[in-house]
């Protein structure tokens, strides 16, 4: 899928920097789609990229558009493929299959 680049969402900052793409251990079970096309627009000093997140703390939770922070991304998150997205949080699929 173009246009989109995928991050894992951790609960704790140490845990996404432990995890590797083959082990991406202890996960919330969500992802973050970030546009790739848009450029980062700045908000009270903070970059900030525009996305489709998770609604809810819950594993597969459902999906709304939504910005998500650089430091949020480089802090709390891992960098995925396409494929382990698409297994980790099959709803974000669904909505972003149904908006092409």
């Amino acid at each position: 899928m173009k246009g989109y680049r995928f991050y894992l969402v951790y609960d704790d900052p140490t845990e996404a920097r432990k995890a590797t793409r083959k082990n991406p251990g202890n996960h919330t079970g969500n992802v973050i789609a970030v546009f790739t096309e848009n450029p980062p627009f700045l908000s009270r000093g903070n970059a900030l990229l525009e996305c489709f997140a998770p609604v809810f703390f819950e594993a597969d939770s459902p999906v709304a558009g939504d910005s998500a922070s650089l430091d949020y991304l480089r802090e709390n998150c891992k960098n995925i493929s396409e494929g382990q997205a698409r297994q980790i949080h099959p709803k974000m699929f669904k909505r972003l299959d149904s908006s092409d």
